[in-house]
């Protein structure tokens, strides 16, 4: 008797002890960033990046090889910030050479949502809509004076 309940304790411990083995890879969540939005109706997409601006802001970014989207913020966690002057902007180049810029200037409806947020994993998602004035050049037939983008979305990893 004496043999089976130490063979039963022995099968315990060990079961017991290979279930507690630390798995550095056990938690690893993906994530799929994106950033999207519509410009006259037509989706756009952008690839999304992120980075530190300054000691307390991010920016929050969609880039292609010939246009971009910029969004600079105080990030505090979820919530609607309020984007004016330089907070975000809008270019466009052809090859190298930047050929128009636009911002949201003074005009209202700019604005930057924070509706999901992974603290762990420091990954962001959100919607925004952007009202924005052409900055240069000055005059153009060419490049309308404003631009929107409305619908936009993306989901990014806070820059570190």
């Amino acid at each position: 008797m004496k043999k089976l309940t130490f063979t039963l304790l022995a099968f315990s411990a060990l079961l017991l002890s290979s279930c507690l083995k630390h798995d550095d890879n056990c938690c690893y969540v993906s994530y799929d960033p994106y950033f999207v939005a519509e410009k006259n109706g037509l989706a756009i997409y952008g690839y999304p990046a992120t980075g530190k601006v300054g000691t307390d802001s991010i920016a929050v970014a969609g880039l292609s090889q010939d246009a971009g989207i910029v969004m600079h913020i105080k990030y505090t966690g979820k919530g609607v910030y309020q984007l004016t002057g330089n907070q975000a902007k809008y270019y466009q180049v052809v090859g190298k050479d930047t050929v128009s810029r636009y911002n949201v200037g003074t005009a209202s409806g700019s604005s930057l949502e924070v509706t999901a947020l992974d603290s762990i994993n420091k990954i962001i998602g959100g919607k925004f809509n952007l009202k924005f004035v052409r900055t240069f050049p000055v005059t153009s037939s060419t490049y309308p004076d404003s631009v929107k983008f409305t619908k936009g979305q993306f989901v990014i990893a806070l820059p570190k």
